[in-house]
């Protein structure tokens, strides 16, 4: 009896050696708020997929699926347990180098043509296709020039399983890939799917439609069940069977488990590449947003209603300034951001290995350059309208502080608008504006005493001394202080921003 049950242990070792689980949930449960109530979705779950396998998700509507499948993904995180993808964190953008995605609720971004978007996903992946060969792969290749958002439901769906194709993914995750698809398209996707499944690519599938079981009877290599948790059955939530249809069949999957697996290879990524396409993308975005950019302009322009001159007037530009590039990199930036996540553009940029500093870096540039635009043309408008008395060197000096001093305030912005809700976000970054304004030394706080004491730990106070020291007016006299304050309060503002962009509130 000993024998056997140490016979057993060993073959169950050699097998966990032999095979490579692209896939690993372990001890994996869920719990999500419904108002004030918790709602447990998933309970001790354990689910494998290894290399080479095709596996097909059931169960009702409600049961946990998608809930799943965004936890794999890192989309969520677990509220217990532990998840691995390709033998990494799911959280970790590099673990996605090899997966493709396609999910359930998600949205393109309004302003991008069919063709740029696929051909800024393919920046992501070191081993990407090229758009022509992935928009013929779908039958989109006549939509090119589109408007990403403008398709039909059945060509978006086409375009989200383009996406998924884009890298040439070792992994496909793929959640009801077939709705909303016609015939055409449907024929399309399972000509991809057994294409794919000839190459020895894995396949984690849901899906609800008889049609779709009919095709995969034929490719599916195990049926898992997922169960509600307050009707799952004694021996948990997941039940599964093998789907093979022939003695040859299994003597194929046992040879196949004998050989040496590979080990999971994670390509390296061109982050600067990645960087690059990511600025081209929101400058292109931004031109097409022409209201947004002339209300800037607008707003710049009222520099010349000043009615000062001389000292008072380079006083009254460098609050002008800094109202200005506030209002662009906490307000308008956060807002940007927030629309973003509110239309589900976000997710979809979730289940890629875009890393988030780089997401991050190339909004933060985007501000700048917008910041630097709107600074050259008050610091025109300011000079010859003010008639204020300066050389090119101080006016340059007076340029970078304001333009580089502002960095950690675009930070800001970036950080509330994950760390809020997109519908309260208005209000939010409407008040934190006129609160920094109060926080930054130029009113008079005498009543109560403290509040002197917290305005030097403000960063908006360190922002104005910047500035003042910059334009050659009377400041305090500790430069070097305010420089490493700022750059202080840039470094948590963004590991704040890294870390809600991960744990989005709004996928959460």
């Amino acid at each position: 009896m000993v024998f056997y049950i140490f016979f057993a242990a060993f073959i169950l070792v050699v097998r966990e050696k032999l095979s490579m689980n692209l896939i690993e949930v372990r001890q994996v449960c869920k719990t999500v708020y419904q108002g004030f109530q918790k709602k447990r979705v998933l309970n001790k779950i354990d689910f494998f997929v290894e290399k080479g396998e095709f596996v097909v998700l059931l169960g009702e509507n409600g049961a946990g699926k998608t809930t799943l499948l965004n936890l794999i993904l890192g989309i969520l995180q677990p509220s217990e347990g532990e998840v691995k993808l390709m033998g990494l964190s799911p959280e970790e953008s590099s673990a996605r180098t090899s997966v493709g995605a396609v999910l359930q609720k998600t949205n393109v971004p309004p302003n991008l043509k069919v063709k740029e978007l696929v051909q800024l996903v393919c920046s992501y992946y070191p081993n990407s296709q090229t758009v022509v060969d992935i928009l013929k792969k779908v039958g989109l290749e006549d939509q090119s020039e589109a408007w990403a958002s403008q398709l039909c439901g059945g060509e978006t769906q086409r375009l989200f399983f383009a996406l998924a194709l884009v890298g040439n993914p070792e992994l496909l995750i793929l959640d009801e890939p077939t709705k909303h698809l016609d015939a055409k398209g449907d024929e399309l996707f399972w000509q991809e799917i057994r294409r794919y499944r000839e190459q020895g690519v894995t396949i984690l599938m849901i899906t609800h439609s008889q049609s779709d079981l009919k095709e995969l009877s034929q490719l599916a290599t195990r049926y898992v069940t997922l169960h509600k948790f307050n009707e799952a059955l004694t021996e948990g939530q997941l039940t599964e069977s093998e789907s093979i249809k022939s003695q040859e069949d299994i003597l194929v999957k046992c040879k196949n488990q004998e050989k040496p697996q590979k080990e999971i290879v994670i390509h390296p990524q061109n982050v600067v590449f990645i960087f690059l396409q990511q600025i081209w993308v929101e400058i292109i975005q931004l031109l097409r947003t022409p209201l947004f950019l002339l209300g800037i302009i607008l707003f710049a322009c009222c520099i010349t209603v000043i009615p000062f001159q001389g000292e008072v007037a380079k006083q009254a530009l460098l609050s002008f300034s800094v109202l200005i590039l506030l209002t662009i990199s906490i307000e308008r930036l956060g807002k940007r951001v927030s629309v973003e996540r509110a239309e589900g553009w976000l997710k979809l940029l979730r289940v890629t290995p875009l890393p988030p500093i780089v997401y991050i870096a190339a909004k933060l540039v985007t501000t700048l350059l917008i910041s630097a635009i709107t600074i050259t043309l008050i610091m025109i408008l300011g000079v010859w309208r003010l008639k204020i008395d300066t050389d090119i060197e101080q006016v340059l000096l007076i340029f970078f502080s304001l333009v580089l001093g502002v960095i950690p305030f675009a930070v800001f912005g970036l950080a509330l608008s994950y760390l809020t809700q997109p519908k309260s976000y208005d209000s939010i970054a409407g008040l934190s504006i006129p609160l920094g304004l109060a926080s930054c030394g130029a009113l008079p706080l005498t009543h109560p005493h403290f509040l002197e004491d917290v305005v030097a730990f403000s960063p908006f106070y360190h922002y104005r001394e910047l500035t003042l020291w910059a334009a050659g007016l009377s400041y305090d006299q500790h430069l070097s202080l305010h420089l490493l304050w700022l750059l202080w309060a840039g470094g948590v503002f963004g590991f704040m921003a890294v870390w809600a962009y991960k744990r989005d509130s709004v996928i959460q």
